[in-house]
């Protein structure tokens, strides 16, 4: 068998990690990771432009930032709203002063059913919000600036990550969905 390292299979891994936690944690938390990623993304996103703006041209960062192969400011504000995400999403998640109670229903077979489709979704959301970042794009300026290490890098290179770009409206709007599906049909089985 001829296995290969390579985008596709990094992030189906990420999937199944992401996934497998959601399990392990529940519906209400997955839940909760989900709220998480949105506040976050919004925010880090914020605090990227504003870092981009404030401290991208400067030269010690620059200069810093190279060693990583960042070549610059556009790339340096691009790195920062990764790293603030997922700090931001972690700390949310876990000492967030917000608690999701979602109801249980009746069956265990429905609970499994949520608890699974949050878990892809809350991976599809998180994995799509890191590739808008690293396309350069902006969700609060509806900018597009990619930079030299931009995922366009990749273009033809993963097909999982272009379908993941092509439709990144529909994992920012699935979760939200999933909840209301999900709300209707639990109080109906309750």
């Amino acid at each position: 068998m001829d296995l290969r390292l390579s985008w596709d299979l990094f992030i189906l891994v990420f999937f199944a990690i992401i996934i497998a936690y959601s399990f392990i944690l529940g519906k209400d938390a997955t839940l909760k990771i989900i709220l998480g990623t949105y506040a976050s993304a919004l925010a880090a996103d914020a605090a990227g432009n504003l870092f981009g703006m404030k401290f991208g041209s400067s030269p010690q960062l620059l200069k810093a930032t190279a060693g990583i192969g960042l070549v610059g400011p556009k790339d340096t504000a691009i790195f920062t709203k990764v790293i603030i995400f997922v700090t931001l999403l972690i700390i949310l998640t876990i000492k967030g002063s917000f608690s999701v109670r979602a109801h249980g229903g009746k069956s265990s077979g429905m609970q499994v059913f949520f608890t699974g489709i949050y878990g892809f979704l809350s991976a599809a959301l998180i994995v799509s919000t890191i590739l808008m970042y690293v396309s350069g794009i902006s969700f609060i300026t509806g900018s597009f600036q990619p930079g030299a290490a931009s995922i366009l890098a990749f273009n033809g290179q993963s097909p999982f990550i272009q379908k993941m770009l092509d439709y990144y409206n529909l994992w920012f709007l699935l979760p939200v969905v999933a909840m209301i599906v999900g709300s209707f049909l639990i109080d109906e089985e309750a």
